[in-house]
């Protein structure tokens, strides 16, 4: 009976049950904008705000962007990626390698900034009107293994989403 009441609380120590890496311990990135030298996060919990930091890098944003919420920053419900003035192919293939987005998420372009886009419109609603988008044939079906595949394709381009400052405005086609 001795030996029960000791193991079990070496149990729950080499378990994880404690409080380091609970829920509200990490902020769940829904949308990320790459603008040139900066980059736009969005969050499904409304507490954690829109930021943006002036990192060219996507690893080093994450990275600053932790820094600035005091929060580690998951990315593997990712739901949208926004791409403005950026390398393509290497944003896309550090977004699925590095920070393990879902392969499902979505990529679109944005006419105008990514940043104001995602400050005006929530993560949610863009993803949606994306998903509306495909399903009435205004939209290709643009996750971030469609475009990988097409951009890696013989043809070197792949057709995504485009967004003005208003919202859904038609199809774009990026090229490596």
């Amino acid at each position: 009976m001795k030996r029960i009441f000791l193991t079990f609380p070496m149990i729950a120590l080499l378990t994880g049950c404690s409080s380091h890496g609970n829920v509200n311990d990490k902020a769940y990135l829904r949308a990320a904008a790459i603008d040139g030298d900066r980059v736009t996060f969005s969050f499904y919990s409304e507490e954690d705000k829109v930021i943006s930091v002036n990192v060219r890098n996507p690893e080093k944003a994450k990275s600053a962007a932790e820094l600035a919420m005091g929060k580690e920053i998951f990315t593997g419900h990712t739901e949208l990626v926004v791409a403005g003035d950026c390398d393509i192919l290497e944003v896309l293939d550090n977004m699925l390698h590095e920070w393990k987005v879902s392969p499902s998420c979505r990529v679109a372009e944005a006419k105008t900034s990514g940043e104001e886009l995602l400050n005006s419109r929530s993560a949610e609603e863009l993803a949606d009107v994306i998903d509306t988008a495909h399903e009435k044939g205004l939209a290709p079906k643009c996750d971030i293994i469609t475009v990988l595949s097409g951009l890696l394709g013989e043809n070197e381009l792949a057709e995504v989403a485009e967004f003005s400052d208003n919202g859904f405005c038609g199809v774009a086609e990026i090229k490596k």
